[in-house]
This record gives C-alpha cells, sequence and structure tokens, in this order.
C-alpha cells in the first residue's frame, strides 16, 4: 500500500530496532524455562520480516534455546475465503509460539491466523505485535507489544518495509 504523502511517521527504523530488542527480551522472559521456541509470522505483510528478526535476536542473547521460524498465511481481508496454512512444516508439539503480527488492530487476523496451530499442542501460545492499536473486536491481547498507540477509528496504520527491513510505521 503506497503511504499518504499526509502521513506521520510514528517510528524510525531505528526505534523499530530498539523496540524489537526489548520484544526479544520480553519474549525471553515470557518463555523462561522453555528451550523450544517457534517465532510464526502472519504473512502478507511486515511480519514474517519482524519475525525473523526478533527470532535471530532471541538465539543472539539465549543461544541454549533451539529457535525455529516459520509463517502463517491468511487471507486477511476474507479469512474464510480461503485455507489458513501454516507454512515452513515446522512441529508445534510441545513447544513455545511466538505468533508475530506487525500491526493489530481489531485481533480479526490472529484470531484466524490461531487456527492452525490447534492442530498441535503447544506448550504455550504467546502473541507479540509491533504496533498495537486499541480498537479490539476479537477476544485477542498480546503479550508482547511494541508500541501501543491509540487511534482513531478512520486512522490507518502501516509499517513500511525495504529489502525485508522495517523502514518505519506511518499513521494516516
Amino acid at each position: 500500500m503506497r503511504i499518504p504523502d499526509t502521513a506521520q511517521k510514528i517510528l524510525d527504523a531505528s526505534k523499530i530496532g530498539l523496540i524489537i530488542d526489548r520484544m526479544a527480551f520480553q519474549a525471553l522472559e515470557l518463555s523462561y524455562g522453555q528451550n523450544e521456541l517457534v517465532v510464526i509470522g502472519i504473512e502478507p505483510g511486515g511480519a514474517p520480516s519482524i519475525a525473523a528478526l526478533l527470532a535471530q535476536k532471541i538465539a543472539a542473547y539465549d543461544p541454549e534455546k533451539n529457535v525455529e521460524s516459520a509463517t502463517i498465511y491468511i487471507n486477511k481481508p476474507e479469512p474464510l475465503r480461503e485455507a489458513v496454512v501454516l507454512k515452513n512444516g515446522v512441529d508445534l508439539n510441545n513447544k513455545t509460539i511466538i505468533l508475530v503480527d506487525d500491526v493489530g488492530n481489531t485481533g480479526r487476523t490472529l484470531f484466524y491466523a490461531l487456527q492452525p496451530l490447534t492442530k498441535y499442542l503447544p506448550k504455550k501460545i504467546i502473541v507479540a505485535v509491533l504496533v498495537d492499536r486499541t480498537h479490539k473486536r476479537f477476544p485477542i491481547k498480546a503479550d508482547i507489544v511494541g508500541f501501543p498507540i491509540a487511534t482513531t477509528l478512520n486512522e490507518h496504520i502501516i509499517v513500511q518495509f525495504e529489502n525485508g527491513v522495517a523502514e518505519g510505521a506511518y499513521l494516516f
């Protein structure tokens, strides 16, 4: 999506890097004593890039943990139109899952992204979002929030990526 000229940059690349560092430490705290982690980004969008960076940082901060990555594909505008698919063939049984989205809004995307996870018996599911808006309509609450922001229903937030790296987050 093209970012309008009137958009306000609310996070730049360096701030996003610091936020993801903090999110990695929060993930380590929430997964203490659990050595098998799978970090899953929701596609399409920037969440797989955020999830990959988060997984790298977690593995660097705690080399004892086995950290895997995966993605979930969901048709965000029409989640019932096609199957929600867990990619990368990762076994999630008896592992801690960190489900990552770039922007949390109504909770609908995260709600439907949980569907393929119900085929497994994970130890724990942790929900992490880079930017969290406060307009929940589904019973989903992020355990790890990078940047909370109150917006109006008419405003939008986009996290812009260049070459797989978060360049900034924009409010318009």
